[in-house]
């Protein structure tokens, strides 16, 4: 397949790697990246929201202290099934010692991070979510 068919193939890709959809609630902060930014609106169907519930929230952070503020920032808003992206910078394994100091703050706030994916040469993401163990205690117990 030529250069053509693989543009096409690409188109989405980064937006179905983190699992985002149509009609979310997504908040996106920092800079994520033009191409990031473009797929997620396109892949919502609509633009960011700003305030209320989150279905997930795309932040980039360069720190563990940058990661620790969002979570705590983003965690009050997420919805029982949502996710929170931490979108990171590759440097070698730089960042894997900056995720261990952020570990345990997820886990006082009732998050645990389940999957990292490569979003291109530069950056990776991590999300963090509610354990369902944890999301039926807050539903109730149901």
């Amino acid at each position: 397949m030529g250069a053509m068919g693989e543009d096409v193939k690409a188109v989405g890709e980064l937006a179905r790697r983190l699992g985002i959809g149509e009609g979310e609630r997504v908040e996106v902060a920092g800079e994520i990246g033009a191409d990031l930014r473009r797929e997620l609106r396109a892949a919502i169907g609509r633009g960011f929201v700003r305030s209320g519930e989150l279905d997930a929230a795309v932040v980039a952070v360069e720190t563990a202290k940058d990661a620790a503020e969002a979570l705590v920032r983003y965690r009050p808003r997420l919805r029982d099934t949502g996710r929170i992206w931490l979108v990171t910078p590759k440097r070698g394994g730089r960042w894997q010692l900056e995720q261990l100091r952020v570990l345990p703050v997820a886990r006082k706030l009732g998050l645990i991070d389940n999957k990292t994916c490569s979003l291109d040469a530069e950056r990776s993401a991590i999300r963090f979510v509610i354990p369902r163990a944890l999301r039926a205690r807050e539903a109730g117990g149901d």
